[in-house]
C-alpha cells in the first residue's frame, strides 16, 4: 500500500484501516456445492486521502497473484503484461500494456503511478466501456490483492513501485459544489472557450471533434462520448456522480492526450466543468447493476396520436414528447459469417406514435462520423490495419480456432473495409407473426428457410428498402413501396431518422400487418460505414416487442366528468337537507 510521506507511523494503521473497510464492503454468499462462491462487492469505490506518498511496499503476495493472473489475465494482457494476448487484436479499447507503468485511471497527478486503492478499484469494479470485467464478484479480496502485487512486480517494468523514489501526489476533492443551473452555465462556458474541450469531444459531447489522435501505445484512440457516462472507464459504477468527471479533469488520463487540468483550472472551475459534464446526459437512466449499463425494457411502446392527429415528420414535434424513448442495447453480430467482433454503435433510442393508418418510428443513435459510401476515402475506423499496425506480432498464422466447422489459419479477426459505406439502420418484423405460437419467432438475423421476415432499411445515401429475409444470406428486396423515411439528418455525432409505414398493407404474406394491443417481435440492426460495415458486418439487437398502445375510448373522456358533477350535486343536496333537518329540529330540542 502507499505510505504517506508526513506520517510514515501510520502506515500499518493506515492499512489494517483500509482493510476493514473493504472487507465491509463484501457480502458472502453460501457455497453452493459444484459451483465456484460468489463474492458481492458494493459498488461504491474507495478513495484515498489527498496527500503526498510514496509507492510504498506490495500488500498482497505475487507468487499467488501470479496464479490468478494466468487463470484470468492472460488472455487479454499476455503472458508479459504487454496488453497482446490472443483476445487483444478482437478488442476495442485494447487491453492494457503494463510494461510501461501507464495507468489511465488514478487520483493521482499526472503522469505519476496509481495508489494500490486505484488498482483494486480497477480490478474490483472493471472499466465500464471496455471489456475489463468486474472481478469483485470472482475474486476473493485476496486474490485481487495478490494479482495486483503480481502485475506490480513483475510485469510492470520501466518504473518500480517499491522505488522510495516514486512520490505521488493524491488529489484532493476540495468543497464540492453542488449542481445548479449557474454552475452549469459556468461549466459550459470553460467547457467551450478555457479549457476548449470541444475540439475533442465536440459542441454536445458525443465525442465526434478530433478523431486522428494516438495514445502511447500507437492505437487510435476516440473522445469520449460524454453523454454515455457509464462508458467512461473511471465511472466504478456511479456513471451520474460529478467526482468522477472531476477527478480525470484534475489527474488527466496517463498515456492519452486527455491532459490534467489542475493547474490551468482552479477547483471550483473543475467542478463547474464536472456538474456540466453530468448534465450533457438529461435523461438519468437506471443502471442494471449486472452490465453497468442503463436498464432495458424490452417493450416499445407506440402511442396513439387521437383525434386522427397527424403523424409527425420531424423530431422537433412535440407529439414526441409524449412517449418516452426506448432504450436499446446493441451488440456485435458475431454470429455467422461474415463475423463483426468490433461495433461502434452500441445502443439506440426508439420513439413510435401511431394514427388510425400509419406509424412512425424515430431513431436516434450516436455516430462520431457522418458516413456515406465512398470507396476512395479513408475509413475512420479501420480497425483490421490498426490491429495490424498495433500487433505486428500476431498474424493470421500464429492462433488457430474454429472456422465454420474446420481448424484452420486465424481468418475474418476484423472488418476489411475498403473505403467508406453508408450509415444505416433497419427494423425487423416477422412476415406473419400473428400465425405464429408464441415463443415461435424466426431466427434474429435475417430470418430462416422456414420463416421469412420483412425488413425495413435505410442507408445514409437516401436509399430505403423493404426487404424479405430468409438468411443473412438469402435477402430479397421486394418492389413494395410501404416505408418511407421522412427525416434523416447527422449533426453534432448524432443521427436521427423517422420511418413510417401503414398499419396494414397488400401483400399480408410478405409484409408485416401492425395492430394494436399485441406484441409484435421486431429486431433492429446498425451500421457504421467508417467502421467497415456493410451487409452481415453490424450491430444487431436481440428481439424487443412493439405494442401499439390502444387509444383510449373516447368514453375515458366523457363519463368521468358526468360522475364527478352528479356527485357533487348529490353532495350538495345531502348538506342542504342535512341543514334543513336541524332549522326544523332545533325547537323541539329546546
Amino acid at each position: 500500500m502507499i505510505e504517506k510521506i508526513e506520517e510514515k507511523g501510520g502506515l500499518k494503521g493506515a492499512i489494517l484501516g483500509m482493510g476493514a473497510v473493504i472487507a465491509t464492503t463484501l457480502v458472502f454468499g453460501l457455497a453452493i456445492p459444484g459451483q465456484a462462491q460468489v463474492f458481492r462487492v458494493d459498488p461504491a469505490p474507495m478513495e484515498p486521502s489527498p496527500g503526498k506518498y510514496t509507492t510504498g511496499t506490495f500488500s498482497g503476495n505475487p507468487e499467488s497473484g501470479k496464479g490468478v493472473y494466468f487463470r484470468k489475465c492472460v488472455w487479454c494482457h499476455g503472458p508479459d503484461g504487454a496488453g497482446d494476448g490472443p483476445s487483444a487484436i478482437r478488442l476495442v479499447t485494447k487491453p492494457r500494456n503494463f510494461n510501461q507503468g501507464t495507468f489511465k485511471i488514478r487520483h493521482t497527478a499526472s503522469g505519476e503511478l496509481p495508489t494500490d486503492e486505484d488498482l483494486f478499484n480497477s480490478v474490483t469494479h472493471g472499466l465500464p466501456g471496455s471489456v475489463m470485467p468486474a472481478w469483485g464478484s470472482i475474486l476473493s479480496v485476496n486474490e485481487r490483492k495478490d494479482v495486483i502485487a503480481f502485475i506490480k512486480k513483475e510485469l510492470v517494468k520501466d518504473r518500480q513501485f517499491d522505488d522510495p523514489d516514486e512520490e505521488i501526489t493524491v488529489i484532493d476533492y476540495g468543497t464540492q459544489i453542488p449542481s445548479s443551473p449557474e454552475s452549469i452555465e459556468l461549466g459550459r462556458d470553460i467547457f467551450m472557450n478555457k479549457a476548449k474541450c470541444v475540439e475533442c469531444h465536440g459542441v454536445e459531447g458525443r465525442g465526434n471533434g478530433n478523431l486522428t489522435q494516438r495514445d502511447d501505445w500507437g492505437f487510435p484512440i476516440f473522445p469520449a462520448n460524454l453523454q454515455k457516462p457509464w462508458n467512461l472507464r473511471g465511472n466504478r459504477r456511479d456513471p451520474y456522480n460529478p467526482r468522477n468527471i472531476f477527478r480525470e479533469v484534475s489527474t488527466g488520463l496517463n498515456g492519452t492526450p486527455m491532459p490534467s487540468f489542475r493547474d490551468e483550472l482552479s477547483e471550483e472551475e473543475r467542478w463547474h466543468v464536472a456538474n456540466f459534464v453530468i448534465s450533457l446526459t438529461e435523461v438519468k437512466r437506471p443502471i442494471d447493476p449486472e452490465t453497468s449499463r442503463p436498464m432495458i425494457g424490452f417493450v416499445i411502446k407506440s402511442r396513439y396520436v387521437p383525434d386522427s392527429g397527424i403523424v409527425p415528420d420531424t423530431p422537433t414535434d412535440e407529439k414526441w414528447l409524449t412517449v418516452p424513448a426506448q432504450f436499446v442495447g446493441m451488440a456485435s453480430q458475431i454470429i455467422q459469417p461474415p463475423r463483426h467482433f468490433i461495433r461502434t454503435v452500441d445502443d439506440i433510442r426508439i420513439r413510435s406514435l401511431y394514427n388510425d393508418t400509419e406509424m412512425a418510428l424515430l431513431f436516434e443513435w450516436d455516430d462520431r462520423t457522418e458516413s456515406h459510401l465512398n470507396p476512395d476515402a479513408e475509413a475512420k475506423y479501420d480497425f483490421k490495419r490498426l490491429s495490424s499496425e498495433s500487433f505486428p506480432a500476431i498474424n493470421t498464422t500464429q492462433y488457430t480456432h474454429e472456422n465454420d466447422g474446420e481448424r484452420g489459419p486465424l481468418k475474418d479477426v476484423n472488418p476489411e473495409p475498403v473505403g467508406v459505406y453508408n450509415d444505416g439502420i433497419a427494423v425487423q418484423f416477422p412476415q406473419v407473426w400473428e400465425t405464429l405460437a408464441p415463443p415461435l419467432k424466426p431466427y434474429f438475423v435475417h430470418g430462416d428457410e422456414k420463416h421469412g421476415v420483412d425488413i425495413w432499411k435505410w442507408q445514409a445515401d437516401g436509399t430505403v428498402e423493404e426487404i424479405e429475409g430468409h438468411g443473412i444470406d438469402a435477402l430479397q428486396v421486394r418492389e413494395d413501396k410501404n416505408v418511407k423515411v421522412t427525416y434523416a439528418k447527422w449533426e453534432n455525432g448524432r443521427w436521427q431518422v423517422i420511418m413510417k409505414r401503414t398499419l396494414l398493407t397488400e401483400d399480408k404474406e410478405k409484409s408485416a400487418q401492425l395492430v394494436n394491443g399485441t406484441n409484435i417481435p421486431m429486431t433492429f440492426f446498425a451500421w457504421d460505414g467508417d467502421a467497415g460495415e456493410v451487409g452481415g458486418r453490424m450491430a444487431l439487437s436481440t428481439f424487443y416487442y412493439l405494442m401499439m398502445e390502444p387509444p383510449i375510448p373516447t368514453t375515458v373522456y366523457i363519463y368521468p366528468p358526468i360522475v364527478f358533477f352528479v356527485l357533487i350535486g348529490l353532495l350538495s343536496w345531502a348538506r342542504a337537507a342535512a341543514i334543513q333537518f336541524k332549522k326544523d329540529h332545533e325547537g323541539e330540542e329546546g
